[in-house]
């Protein structure tokens, strides 16, 4: 037994479809390039604080430095990030990259509104007739 979604000629569904495609590969694009410029702002922060370790008067362009592209604070004498603020600095542009990998897929699957067929199990279960020439006593 297969259940189907939608018609042959529905069409509205395919082009919201379309445009979130386009929206979130966009986006999708937008998040790899937001990726990836955190890693290399991460390596530079990390490069500016080696070199603030034996010349103490770039500490506060490090400072900046990663405040403004990394939105992260590091604090007086700190001479490398931690795990924490080089995680949590990481993870939230791979986070972003895969929702809109998600919503690439949903856009693919209301694209596709007219070719989804999804199966339904369906299940039988036979059950005993009662004898109909026997009476029960009251």
């Amino acid at each position: 037994m297969f259940f189907r979604v939608a018609g042959r000629d529905v069409y509205l569904p395919r082009l919201v479809g379309a445009f979130i495609l386009l929206a979130a590969l966009l986006m999708f694009i937008q998040a790899s390039a937001k990726m990836f410029d955190s890693w290399d702002n991460l390596k530079e922060v990390e490069n500016c604080l080696a070199v603030a370790r034996t010349e103490p008067e770039f500490f506060p362009t490090c400072q900046q430095n990663a405040k403004a592209s990394l939105d992260l604070y590091v604090r007086l004498g700190q001479d490398n990030l931690t795990a924490r603020q080089f995680f949590g600095a990481l993870l939230v542009p791979i986070a972003m990259l895969l929702f809109w990998l998600a919503v690439l897929f949903v856009g693919w699957i209301f694209y596709k509104t007219g070719e989804v067929v999804v199966p339904i199990e369906e299940s039988w279960h036979d059950f005993p007739e009662k004898n109909p020439g026997k009476k029960r006593k009251k």
